[in-house]
C-alpha cells in the first residue's frame, strides 16, 4: 500500500486556470532525473488529492491525476527541468493542432512535501514592458449575459536561459 503523503500546494487549480504565464519553449537548462520512490503515490492537501506517477524517470516526466472531483477527473503530463538553482515543471501540451504553449511553475521536492510556486503574471508583465525579457501580453475581454471580465495571459518568447537568469538572479520575486 502506498503511503499517503502531505502536499503543500498553492491553489492547485491555478495550474489549469487563472491568468497564467505561458511559454513558447520548455523552461529548464537540463533534464531532471526523478526518483520514483520519492514522488510516486497519492498526495493530499486541504483542497483535495492527486495521484502522481512517474512516466519516464530519466527525462523527468510525470503524470498527475487530480482527484478532487469524482465527476470530472483531470490529468496532465508534466516535465521537470533543472534551472541554475531551482527546479521547474512544464505542463506538456495536448496535441490538438494548436501551437505549443507551456504552463510552468517553480517546483521543489522536500522529504514528504512537494511545493509549487505560481509564476507571477504581474512581475513578468513588468519585465516585458521594461524589455528585460522577450514576450507579449494577451489581454482578452470575456462577456456573456451576466458577467464581463478581462483576462491577461503573459506569453514568454525568450530563451529558457534568459527566463531562468531573470527569475533566479533578480531582486524581483517572479514566483508567489
Amino acid at each position: 500500500m502506498k503511503t499517503v503523503k502531505i502536499l503543500l500546494l498553492l491553489l492547485l487549480t491555478a495550474v489549469l486556470m487563472g491568468c497564467p504565464v505561458v511559454l513558447k519553449n520548455i523552461v529548464g537548462l537540463e533534464e531532471y532525473k526523478l526518483d520514483a520512490k520519492k514522488i510516486d503515490g497519492t498526495w493530499i492537501n486541504d483542497e483535495g488529492a492527486m495521484l502522481i506517477k512517474t512516466i519516464d524517470a530519466d527525462k523527468g516526466i510525470l503524470k498527475l491525476v487530480f482527484l478532487e472531483d469524482r465527476e470530472n477527473i483531470e490529468a496532465m503530463k508534466i516535465k521537470i527541468m533543472k534551472g541554475n538553482s531551482w527546479l521547474y515543471f512544464n505542463v506538456l501540451p495536448n496535441k490538438d493542432g494548436k501551437e505549443d504553449e507551456y504552463i510552468w511553475r517553480r517546483f521543489q521536492i522536500n522529504e514528504n512535501k512537494i511545493i509549487f510556486w505560481y509564476s507571477s503574471n504581474e512581475a513578468f508583465t513588468r519585465a516585458i514592458e521594461k524589455r528585460k525579457i522577450k514576450g507579449r501580453i494577451d489581454n482578452k475581454k470575456h462577456e456573456d449575459q451576466t458577467l464581463s471580465f478581462k483576462t491577461s495571459t503573459v506569453i514568454l518568447t525568450d530563451s529558457a536561459k534568459n527566463i531562468i537568469d531573470l527569475a533566479e538572479k533578480s531582486d524581483t520575486s517572479f514566483f508567489t
